[in-house]
């Protein structure tokens, strides 16, 4: 198993802590300004949470440029500094194509380096760049067999996209599928054109016709 491999890190979000609505926290010193613009667009298209839909916790990862892969966490924090519900914070990493390989090319890999504490102290700071041993993905699925995974994973191989456990799907993935492909554990929309999503029922929701439905 290889060692730990190096990010830089930013984190943007509506606080219950300020007054600025949704805007970046922190980053480290290391994020080039073209990286934060590329996150503060990724987490602007996840998408706003339905009614109903309780507190979650999600990962997505999207390809930056050809100089990195943006791993972010997306975090449920409740009310906002004006008390209204549907805040969230994106923690985001960003890390080398070579490292993201490294690393299986599975966002749940990241999740050791991930914070959910973020205070008003992070306005005041940069945050420092860090290092990271990989969560291993594991050879068996975690609970029962779901039938489904062969099949999304086939699919996935193809270029199609699909909806559905994410960690299964990704121990049947080649490692080839698995570097292209941009995921999302849970999301409220696809504006990100994630190959592999998540999703409450939405009605909203308008499908192109290349999706695969099970």
């Amino acid at each position: 198993m290889f060692g730990p491999i190096g990010y830089e890190q930013a984190v943007y979000g509506s606080f219950p802590f300020w007054s600025r609505g949704y805007a970046m926290l922190a980053a480290s010193e290391g994020c080039p300004p073209a990286w934060r613009d590329a996150m503060k667009r990724a987490c602007t298209r996840f998408g706003e949470r339905p009614a109903g839909v309780g507190p979650f916790r999600s990962v997505f990862a999207l390809p930056v440029d050809r100089s990195a892969w943006m791993v972010v966490q997306v975090d449920s924090l409740g009310c906002d500094d004006q008390g209204r519900p549907g805040a969230l914070a994106f923690h985001a990493l960003f890390v080398s194509p070579w490292s993201y390989r490294r690393a299986g090319a599975c966002p749940l890999a990241f999740e050791p380096a991930f914070r959910t504490d973020w205070t008003a102290a992070d306005q005041h700071a940069p945050l420092p760049p860090g290092r990271l041993k990989p969560a291993p993905l594991g050879r068996d699925p975690d609970g029962p067999a779901d039938d489904r995974a062969d099949s999304i994973a086939a699919a996935l191989s193809r270029n199609r996209p699909a909806d559905a456990l994410m960690r299964a799907v990704w121990r049947r993935l080649p490692g080839r599928a698995r570097r292209r492909l941009g995921a999302a554990s849970w999301a409220f929309g696809n504006a990100n054109g994630f190959d592999f999503i998540a999703l409450p029922r939405l009605g909203s929701l308008v499908l192109d016709g290349s999706e695969l439905v099970l």
